[in-house]
């Protein structure tokens, strides 16, 4: 094992303290490339984090949209190539209110498997380079983790201000 010094890690028992913390840290340089750790989502760590909208629902409304699309064309042309005439009507347009159905369970079905999909490409999983600092951040803890940090520097110093419980350095495998 090597014992190069890559960072700091900070662990948080307290979702408040840990948000508190994220919001002095965002702001300050020498915190750049400082990554957060969480047992999962938490709304008060986006507003904290200032992240963006979510990128995957263009994905959920690219399919539903072509699920919608798909749905009426299959509809339509099925009723084109196969028509069964009812009460007299012709195929074609005058049918499209049967359409609905098949239109709407495939915008159904095409914007879930594009939000799955949307998820596991936007969350970057599988990621086979994931590495886990502190086993607890998946079980309750939340963690902030400073590279080139040290233990006794100013960043340490002030984790410890916001509420850190403990500050350990992480060392290169």
């Amino acid at each position: 094992m090597s014992t190069k010094n890559n960072g700091v890690l900070a662990v948080f028992s307290y979702l408040d303290k840990f948000c508190d913390a994220l919001e002095k840290v965002r702001e300050r340089s020498d915190f750049h490339g400082f990554e957060a750790f969480s047992p999962t989502s938490y709304h008060e760590i986006e507003h904290a984090m200032h992240f963006d909208p979510s990128p995957v629902r263009k994905f959920t409304l690219a399919g539903g949209l072509t699920g919608v699309t798909t749905g009426f064309a299959l509809a339509l042309g099925l009723d084109y190539n196969w028509p069964i005439i009812v009460g007299g009507k012709p195929a074609g347009a005058f049918s499209i209110p049967a359409y609905v159905v098949i239109g709407f369970e495939l915008t159904i079905l095409l914007g879930a498997i594009c939000t799955i999909a949307g998820m596991l490409i936007m969350g970057r999983i599988p990621n086979p380079k994931l590495r886990v600092l502190d086993t607890r951040t998946t079980d309750d803890k939340f963690a902030i983790y400073v590279p080139g940090a040290s233990v006794d520097g100013p960043q340490a110093k002030l984790l410890r201000e916001l509420g850190a419980e403990e500050i350990n350095a992480t060392h290169a495998p």
